[in-house]
């Protein structure tokens, strides 16, 4: 007789690799197009990279940096990656994949997910 694996499914984990944890910005996840800016305690802020700017030279950093404090809408190529994002990120990963995606998933799902959620479309990849 067969037994089924139960698989824990913590969609709080997911949550917490996008908000807190600066690996999703390696270049083999999202780091390749996305640049992690400043983080604080609700999530990144993140700046879609031109690849013509060095770190530290991003246009419209500061102007960013104020709308990101003060809780305004960001400049165009800027993005918070907070929980808001994280649960738009997952909810696509389980209309794509299934409710095991992040589990089962790589790099690549997850930089998929997140394109999805940020820019409602593969541009990178």
């Amino acid at each position: 007789m067969m037994w089924a694996k139960e698989l824990k499914v913590d969609k709080e984990d997911w949550r917490e690799f996008v908000v807190q944890y600066e690996d999703l910005f390696r270049t083999d996840h999202c780091g390749y197009w996305l640049r992690g800016i400043e983080h604080g305690p609700d999530g990144w802020l993140a700046w879609e990279d031109d690849g013509e700017h060095l770190p530290g030279q991003e246009p419209d950093v500061e102007a960013a940096l104020a709308a990101w404090h003060g809780g305004a809408p960001l400049p165009t190529g800027w993005f918070r990656l907070d929980g808001e994002l994280a649960d738009r990120a997952w909810g696509i990963g389980v209309l794509k994949w299934g409710e095991q995606w992040y589990n089962e998933g790589d790099s690549t799902t997850y930089d998929t997910a997140l394109q999805l959620a940020l820019l409602g479309e593969v541009r990178y990849g």
